[in-house]
Formats: structure tokens, C-alpha cells, sequence
């Protein structure tokens, strides 16, 4: 595969794990509260839900390809993060007994912590640098709120109906800035292929 197709695909690759992965996580902060959502949803979209780290896993390859800065940050997050994501998946699925897949699900959510946290220090990267076209700040907002709210939580201890409103608004934020960065990634490839077809100019000779 060419590398600009490969980037558009990690481009869309990151606009649908947002879209997947804001209800799920909106579920899960609101589990175990007067405000639980039924989670009666159909095994397809739990795995989607579960599986979209794999996505945004996807979409950091690609920012590593199109813009070859931060390589190891976003190689380490998306290659270790992936893969610790897809085993607490796989454990939660499968299985035998309830306490066993609570285990998997920790499993999941470091694994999509360290995604996310590589994304940002990323995003440190590139608001220093500037390689994208436009709003550099958006890897570091893309990856910043998951990587701040488990030490916030842990610091304020039980969680009030303010922080659960504040929380939800974070990722949401947050899922509309990872939309509009893969927007930026797709455009910005089709942009260069369409500049690598074009015929190098000739100077007029006499």
C-alpha cells in the first residue's frame, strides 16, 4: 500500500474511533451510578466500542508516516497500547467468570492509556515543531483529557454528579478535536498525491 493511502485510511481510521469510542466511554463513566445507561447493546457494537483504541492505534501510524516526527512516542503507543487494548478486549469476551473480565477491562483501559498518553506527549511534540498545515495544538487535545482524568479521579476521590457532567464534556471535546485531526491527516495526504501527480515545471529556454 502507498504510503498516501495509507494515511487517508489512518485518517478515517481516527474520525471513526471517535465517533465509536465517545459512547463508550460515556457509558463507562457513568457505570455504577443513578445514571447508568442499559448496556442491553448488541455484541457487535461492544466489540466496536471495545475495539476502537485499535483505531486511534491505526490513525498514529499514519501521523507517524505523513509527518515523521515523534516516531517513537507514536510507534510505542500505538504498537504496545494496541495490543494491551486488544488482549483486555479479547479477556473481557471470553471470559468464564465476571471478576476475571473486571481484570480484563483494567487491562483494556491502561493499554488505551498509554495510547492516549503517547498521542499527547506527540501533541507536545508538534505544538513545539508545527508540522501540520493548520491547529497543531489538535494531537495534544486529542489525547490530553484521557490522560489527565484517572490521577484527577484519583485526586478528588468519590466522584460528584459536577465532575461526571465535567468528565462527559471533556470526551466529547475531545472526540470532536481526534475528528477534525483525522479530517486534517486524510486531506493533507490527498493533498501531496494530487501535488506528486502534477508534471515538474520546465523553464523556458531560449
Amino acid at each position: 500500500m502507498k504510503k498516501d493511502a495509507f494515511v487517508r485510511i489512518s485518517g478515517w481510521s481516527l474520525i471513526v474511533g471517535a465517533i465509536v469510542f465517545l459512547p463508550g466511554v460515556s457509558a463507562m463513566m457513568l457505570y455504577d451510578t443513578q445514571y447508568a445507561i442499559n448496556w442491553d447493546s448488541p455484541q457487535v457494537l461492544t466489540w466496536a466500542i471495545f475495539l476502537s483504541p485499535i483505531l486511534f492505534a491505526i490513525g498514529m501510524m499514519g501521523l507517524r508516516a505523513r509527518y515523521r516526527i515523534g516516531g517513537g512516542f507514536l510507534l510505542f503507543g500505538a504498537v504496545v497500547g494496541g495490543i494491551v487494548t486488544l488482549i483486555g478486549t479479547l479477556g473481557q469476551m471470553f471470559a468464564p467468570v465476571y471478576s476475571v473480565s473486571e481484570t480484563y477491562f483494567v487491562v483494556w483501559f491502561w493499554g488505551a492509556y498509554i495510547l492516549f498518553a503517547c498521542l499527547t506527549i506527540f501533541g507536545i511534540i508538534t505544538s513545539r515543531q508545527r508540522p501540520l498545515p493548520r491547529w497543531n495544538a489538535l494531537p495534544l487535545l486529542s489525547g490530553l483529557w484521557f490522560t489527565l482524568l484517572p490521577p484527577l479521579s484519583f485526586g478528588i476521590g468519590s466522584v460528584s454528579e459536577a465532575f461526571l457532567i465535567i468528565s462527559i464534556a471533556g470526551f466529547v471535546v475531545m472526540a470532536a478535536v481526534q475528528i477534525v485531526l483525522g479530517f486534517i491527516l486524510q486531506a493533507d495526504a490527498s493533498q501531496e498525491a494530487v501535488a506528486d501527480l502534477r508534471p515538474a515545471a520546465v523553464p523556458w529556454t531560449r
